[in-house]
């Protein structure tokens, strides 16, 4: 339950910066700020929560629960990354962000759709984390 947060963070902050240089509004460059900062905040829970469940993950699907964890928690640090540069020292949004912050953003989506993926897997194809009804 908690993934949903940071999944929707970690999409809508590269669409944040996507406005923000087209449509050239600062507003779009505070709310990807905004939104990294939910996005990390968010990954730090679904993580805690995910390291918790990692042995009996391991048990059903040890290779598939390892490459989720590694992906996710790339992509948690790259999620990390871009919020570091799009906030000064008081923490202020920075207008425009940095091409660097912007990249580590979208890295950050595009490695935690391939966590995702080996995450479906594990559920939907073996059944990590459903309930088994005796």
């Amino acid at each position: 339950m908690l993934v949903h947060l940071p999944v929707a963070c970690w999409t809508l902050t590269p669409l944040c910066d996507a406005l923000a240089i087209l449509l050239g509004k600062d507003v779009f460059w505070q709310a990807s700020a905004l939104i990294a900062a939910f996005g990390a905040v968010g990954g730090a829970l679904a993580a805690t929560a995910g390291a918790m469940d990692l042995p009996r993950a391991q048990a059903k699907a040890a290779k598939l629960a390892l490459m989720h964890a590694s992906l996710m928690g790339a992509a948690w640090v790259l999620a990390v990354i871009g919020l570091l540069g799009r906030v000064d020292q008081t923490y202020v949004a920075l207008s425009p962000a940095p091409w660097w912050a912007i990249a580590a953003s979208g890295a950050a989506f595009l490695v935690m759709i391939a966590g995702a993926w080996f995450g479906g897997e594990m559920v939907y194809c073996r059944g990590v984390g459903v309930h088994e009804d005796s």
